[in-house]
């Protein structure tokens, strides 16, 4: 049975101006469809499509809303699955740094609202649960945004949900680039899941962004440059490592359903010393 999907992970060059950006992802889309047909998931970084010079409050918007209504008609007129990046979600008073996933239909599938804001820079509301969504005959994909990344449970949430690809968007600025990368790989490992980590460059971020195999295994690494990263996504490869282990040997995803633990971590408390 072929459960496989080819994806594209964009490392753009984020520009201040969300216009801009709008239309440079616009030409990766068109570039894709003319020159690699069989890429059918495409995923941008975190932030690429807002206003940088613009106060959160101030370009927040609802979901549906002309953002949605915009990355909808791509989704439709590529005929992809599309998560552009991640925008600035008004609900209620709250505010949300949320990513949107498209069917190739256009249609809206979901929504996910980060849980970890990377404090005490990003002033956004922390989302509460985590979103999963399943392409058909295919597989069950996973989205966590940046700094989700750096909080093993989130990770943990999103296989128990089902996913065996965890997608994504990411805007780190900073030199922990390099802690991050690390841990894109052991979340693969533990989880025995692809982990696409898509980062910007520009004002989006240093680079770096990476295409990881259930086993580690790094197949796509980019420098700091705009770059754009397709790899096929094996699903049924993913069942095969789970049930086989890691380097045929270690059962990391079967063991942790299998020995029921409970920690005093989870019980709804955190020490504060």
């Amino acid at each position: 049975m072929n459960r496989s999907i080819t994806l594209a992970s964009i490392q753009m060059f984020v520009h201040k101006q969300k216009k801009k950006n709008m239309q440079e992802a616009e030409k990766y889309l068109k570039r894709i469809n003319q020159l690699f047909p069989q890429v059918k998931l495409v995923i941008f970084p975190e932030f690429s499509f807002i206003d940088l010079d613009l106060k959160m409050k101030d370009q927040a918007e609802q979901i549906p809303g002309d953002s949605t209504r915009y990355f909808s008609k791509l989704a439709q007129e590529y005929g992809v699955w599309l998560i552009p990046g991640t925008m600035y979600e008004r609900f209620g008073d709250d505010i949300y740094n949320t990513a949107l996933v498209f069917s190739p239909n256009g249609s809206l599938v979901g929504k996910y609202r980060k849980r970890y804001p990377w404090c005490p820079y990003e002033k956004t509301t922390p989302g509460k649960d985590p979103f999963v969504f399943e392409i058909k005959g295919i597989g069950v994909v996973g989205v966590m945004i940046c700094y989700d990344l750096w909080f093993p449970e989130v990770a943990r949430d999103l296989t128990n949900l089902g996913a065996e690809l965890i997608l994504i968007p990411t805007m780190t600025t900073t030199g922990d680039r390099l802690q991050e990368s690390i841990i894109a790989r052991a979340t693969a490992i533990t989880q025995q899941s692809y982990i696409v980590s898509c980062n910007g460059v520009g004002y989006g971020g240093v680079g770096g962004s990476m295409i990881v195999d259930p086993e580690g295994h790094v197949l796509q690494e980019s420098g700091s440059g705009p770059f754009m990263q397709t790899a096929i996504i094996d699903f049924e490869r993913v069942k095969t490592l789970r049930e086989m282990g890691v380097a045929g040997v270690t059962f990391p995803w079967r063991d942790y359903r299998k020995n029921k633990q409970t920690f005093s971590v989870y019980k709804g408390t955190t020490r504060d010393n």
